[in-house]
């Protein structure tokens, strides 16, 4: 209850603070408690009106994520993904970006498919360039999951266009 109250504190500071540090909290509660507690504080954050705030929850996403069961990734924690997609501060879609893949192999070739590629793509067509680096950057930690093939399928096309845009770097 103390973490779900200062996760819920009027200062964005406290709240910047937990979601640096919810990660190591979370290792020594038990799974019923991250479950019901942390993993719907962990989506409050995700979805703070401060992006300070939601650009921290966003760092720890894949670590945060790991500590949960896959289908609990999938049902709460993907669809505050989802929102921060298209989130109004670069920084927080910057953040995402470098974090977002190692989403991929904790939920498994079949929600990456259908559920992630789709916010890869998008990504990979934000307006700015450090977002898209960070997306590339991160590549390899889907590619064991998905393949060469299928990567190349589905991003290839989104690649080779921001190899013709002068500005993506």
């Amino acid at each position: 209850p103390i973490v779900r109250s200062v996760s819920q504190d009027r200062s964005w500071r406290v709240r910047y603070v937990v979601a640096e540090h919810l990660c190591e909290l979370v290792p020594s509660l038990s799974p019923d408690l991250t479950r019901h507690e942390m993993a719907p504080t962990f989506v409050r954050l995700l979805q703070d009106p401060e992006a300070e705030v939601r650009t921290a929850a966003a760092v720890k996403l894949a670590a945060f994520s790991r500590m949960l069961a896959p289908e609990l990734v999938v049902s709460q924690i993907l669809p505050a993904v989802a929102e921060l997609c298209s989130d109004g501060s670069q920084h927080v879609r910057a953040s995402l970006a470098s974090d977002i893949m190692g989403l991929a192999p904790l939920v498994g070739k079949g929600a990456t498919i259908e559920t992630l590629l789709p916010l890869f793509l998008q990504l990979l067509k934000d307006e700015f360039p450090e977002v898209r680096l960070n997306l590339i950057g991160a590549l390899p930690a889907v590619n064991a999951l998905l393949g060469v093939e299928l990567l190349a399928t589905a991003l290839l096309p989104a690649i080779e266009e921001l190899a013709e845009d002068r500005q993506w770097r």
